[in-house]
C-alpha cells in the first residue's frame, strides 16, 4: 500500500494538486467545501453518495431567503475564507 509523503513544507496553494497526484480538482473543493461548513458550525453526514448538513438554530423557527442556498455555497466554496482560519 503506497501514500503519498507529508510534505514537509508549506504547500503553495498556486498549486496544491502538484504535491498530491492523488486529489484531483473536484476532490479538493469537496474538501474546501465540508471544512468550511464545518468551521461555520454545520453537522456533515454522508450517506450512501450524499452529504447531508445540518445546523441547530436553537430551536428556533427560521425562514430562509430566496437566496439562501445560493449564500451557504458562496460562503463555503471560498478559499480565502478557509486560509483565513488556518492561518490563525
Amino acid at each position: 500500500m503506497s501514500s503519498s509523503p507529508i510534505p514537509t513544507k508549506e504547500i503553495p496553494i498556486e498549486d496544491p494538486f502538484a504535491y498530491y497526484e492523488n486529489i484531483n480538482r473536484k476532490q479538493f473543493q469537496k474538501l474546501l467545501f465540508i471544512s468550511n461548513a464545518l468551521d461555520n458550525g454545520w453537522t456533515v453526514k454522508k450517506q450512501e453518495h450524499q452529504y447531508i448538513f445540518t445546523k441547530k438554530h436553537e430551536n428556533k423557527k427560521e425562514v430562509f431567503q430566496e437566496n439562501y442556498l445560493e449564500q451557504f455555497i458562496l460562503e463555503n466554496n471560498n478559499l480565502d475564507t478557509f486560509l483565513k482560519k488556518t492561518n490563525k
